[in-house]
């Protein structure tokens, strides 16, 4: 990774990777995938990978595995060192009458690792807290992911972690899941616009993460480009409800983003950096994970970041993105922004 100086970050015993890594989850995947573009997401990938990319993270659920293929196909032809990659499961149901019901994880891992033309993954999150009435179909799930780690089939168990966005009552059925799972790692969108959830007595989900000897990816770090200084019609669409204070919205981001400039340059690449190093920073055992949508943004997040920020950088960075986030729901009125910024992931 160019001009680097971060070291490694441990994400589960025996694995050991860069600290920024990949993922499919920043292109929009609903079907019939108009907007897709798959000859940009696979440039994007290739160009990661180049780049010292070693680290994946997609999901069944994008385009019913269509982000899956897609990163099968690089795999396929790549040469460079072994690419660890994450998948998720839960929210696909199929032909089944739960997601979770029978045998569904362990075949739905089969027809991944068949997508991903891989032979284990690194780790297979549960990517839903619905178990089912009742939680019927937990204790089947979590025997099923036990025994497919034992059979080295994935090498960790993963949970999605919550956001701000979450309710109370999410955030403990989250703390409760992990005592009834004993996940390896937990997965959760992480970004200025959405920080992550503070838990029961202040702790934050670096910190708790950290203190119970669990990995910690990080997802949509820029959301969607916004935090890189990309102008994101969509994502700012939903943090407003498609209403009409898109424009409003991205007055207040832009305003935030070019007092970051202010103190930090206008350079290319200075705005991913701030996004993506205070985050590394923030959480010193987890891995980010950037979209490869656009090849141009995957060069400046891979370029980008060298040389660690000092604790007034960190704090300056916090308060602005604070005051983004409080604009616009200022602009956005009385609707329920925190309700959809979740859909930036």
């Amino acid at each position: 990774m160019r001009g680097s100086d971060l070291r490694p970050r441990t994400l589960f015993s025996g694995l050991n990777v860069a600290p920024l890594g990949i993922s499919t989850g920043t292109t929009r995947w609903e079907f019939p995938y108009r907007n897709i573009d798959d000859g940009q997401v696979i440039r994007g990938f290739r160009r990661a990978i180049e780049l010292g990319a070693r680290f994946v993270d997609t999901a069944d659920a994008q385009g019913g595995g269509h982000a899956e293929r897609l990163i099968g196909k690089v795999l396929r032809e790549c040469r460079a060192d072994e690419v660890h990659v994450v998948s998720k499961v839960g929210r696909l149901r199929g032909s089944a009458v739960h997601p979770y019901a029978g045998p569904r994880v362990r075949h739905q891992l089969e027809q991944t690792l068949e997508n991903l033309y891989q032979e284990d993954l690194a780790v297979y999150v549960l990517d839903s807290y619905d178990f089912g009435a009742g939680d019927r179909y937990l204790g089947a799930v979590v025997a099923q992911m036990h025994a497919m780690r034992d059979l080295g089939q994935i090498r960790a168990i993963g949970l999605r972690g919550p956001t701000s966005a979450d309710s109370l009552e999410r955030v403990r059925r989250f703390l409760w899941l992990v005592e009834e799972i004993q996940p390896d790692v937990v997965w959760a969108q992480v970004n200025g616009l959405l920080p992550a959830a503070v838990l029961e007595g202040g702790e934050s989900l670096s910190d708790f993460t950290a203190k119970k000897g669990m990995g910690l990816v990080i997802a949509s770090p820029l959301a969607h480009g916004l935090l890189a200084g990309h102008h994101n019609r969509r994502a700012l669409g939903i943090l407003c409800g498609h209403g009409t204070c898109v424009e409003a919205a991205a007055a207040v981001v832009e305003r935030g983003l070019r007092e970051l400039a202010g103190r930090f340059g206008h350079g290319r690449g200075t705005l991913a950096r701030l996004a993506l190093r205070s985050r590394l920073q923030r959480s010193p055992h987890a891995v980010v994970a950037v979209g490869v949508a656009d090849e141009y943004l995957v060069d400046e997040c891979f370029a980008c970041l060298s040389g660690p920020l000092s604790e007034d950088d960190l704090t300056h960075i916090d308060d602005v993105l604070a005051r983004i986030r409080l604009g616009i729901q200022e602009v956005a009125g009385d609707r329920a922004v925190h309700e959809r910024v979740g859909g930036i992931g």
